[in-house]
């Protein structure tokens, strides 16, 4: 088996989930593949970015190409993108002519043109792993041309596609909603977290941490992500002057590039004495923060998957997020979490009046969190089901004749 993986984003390219799925999912499967009889060997594909190496081995059998690319332009991204992808057609089909793939396996509509245009003309089949819809991100709406564009690419992806990969339950239906694919085309797995790293915390950065931005033992709440209107966060802005009539002591810290323009909501709800916007953190200030504040919560509108939950359990962070879309699957109410009616800030408050009044509760939950992360949420095992899918998928393509 040779495989093609093609990704918008891989690292130092990370803008979002992708770049962190796909980043994990690669050092995960390369050790997989080389353990494999005969070894499964995998290309993958992505626009160069920053100071790193054209060609990087992550194993004997698999291989980072990262292909130079035009910078994208924000006023015509969709179009940038698709020219994108002619660049990386050429170089897969350099590489095709030397050894021939197999399967092609794209994320998103970002790359899918590509791998369109690759399937036709190697007569191969192709899997997409569709993260998130740009019907989903705008609740049902496409509100512009842009918007337009995109839903077609990923109809077409999907029409396109031998097999689709999501993260969630909540995702395949989705695709039957908006796209008509049938359940027996799509396959659920869901994206992986490494535990390690969120326990290599050294307690003093953790305690200085504290220090900084509970100077008098203030109670932190934590949200990171992106700064979009789906995430939710002008919800729990609009908790905490509620919030304040209980917990006097209570404090919100923001992560996330371009957080500041939450500035004017806070503002306009004078609450600037509670809330701290921290910008853009680095991971490892991110897994500190997670050990050292009282409760991260993600009161997302739209979130196909969930993964900042997951990433918050696995550091043994007590856990509050919407009760909606992929994060339903990944926070069990009273279990691993506490979970909120979408854009509702009195459910905010009373999610963490519920986890402050009772340690007991919030200690069984943070404890069942992890060892949740721990149990269904590797990246061996999630490596493992992918090989499976691309086994499957060659089987039945060397049973049909076209």
């Amino acid at each position: 088996m040779r495989l093609l993986i093609i990704s918008w984003e891989y690292p130092p390219n990370i803008v979002g989930g992708i770049g962190k799925h796909v980043a994990e999912f690669m050092q995960a499967f390369a050790a997989l593949a080389a353990e494999n009889d005969p070894p499964v060997h995998v290309d993958l594909l992505t626009p160069h970015a920053g100071n790193v190496p054209e060609m990087e081995k992550l194993s004997e059998t698999v291989t980072i190409y990262r292909v130079a690319t035009p910078s994208v332009d924000p006023l015509d991204l969709f179009n940038s993108v698709i020219d994108n992808n002619r660049y990386l057609v050429t170089k897969a089909k350099h590489l095709h002519s030397q050894s021939p793939y197999t399967l092609i396996h794209v994320h998103e509509w970002l790359t899918a043109s590509a791998g369109i245009e690759l399937k036709h003309a190697w007569n191969v089949p192709l899997i997409v792993t569709v993260h998130a819809t740009e019907r989903g991100r705008h609740h049902s709406h496409l509100p512009n041309v842009t918007s337009r564009q995109i839903n077609q690419v990923e109809w077409q992806a999907c029409y396109e596609a031998w097999r689709i990969i999501v993260c969630s339950s909540y995702m395949a239906g989705e695709l039957s909603r908006y796209f008509d694919v049938p359940p027996d085309k799509v396959s659920v797995i869901p994206n992986g977290v490494d535990v390690s790293p969120f326990h290599s915390c050294p307690p003093e950065r953790v305690q200085c941490l504290r220090e900084r931005y509970a100077p008098n033992g203030e109670k932190l709440l934590f949200f990171v992500g992106r700064i979009t209107p789906e995430k939710g966060v002008q919800a729990l802005l609009q908790a905490l002057p509620l919030l304040r009539q209980k917990y006097p002591n209570v404090r919100l810290l923001i992560a996330g590039k371009n957080s500041e323009r939450m500035q004017t909501l806070v503002d306009e709800l004078r609450i600037g004495e509670m809330v701290e916007l921290l910008g853009f953190i680095d991971g490892e200030t991110r897994n500190c923060l997670y050990n050292g504040v009282d409760v991260a919560i993600f009161p997302s509108l739209y979130e196909p998957f969930g993964i900042v939950a997951l990433e918050a359990m696995a550091a043994g962070c007590n856990v509050i997020a919407s009760d909606v879309g992929g994060l339903s699957e990944v926070v069990h109410h009273r279990r691993t979490g506490l979970t909120l009616l979408v854009n509702d800030p009195q459910s905010i408050v009373w999610a963490v009046d519920q986890l402050f009044s009772d340690p007991i509760l919030a200690q069984k939950m943070r404890e069942e969190g992890l060892r949740e992360v721990t149990r269904s949420y590797n990246w061996r095992a999630i490596a493992a089901c992918t090989l499976d899918t691309y086994r499957t998928v060659v089987t039945q393509r060397q049973n049909v004749t076209w």
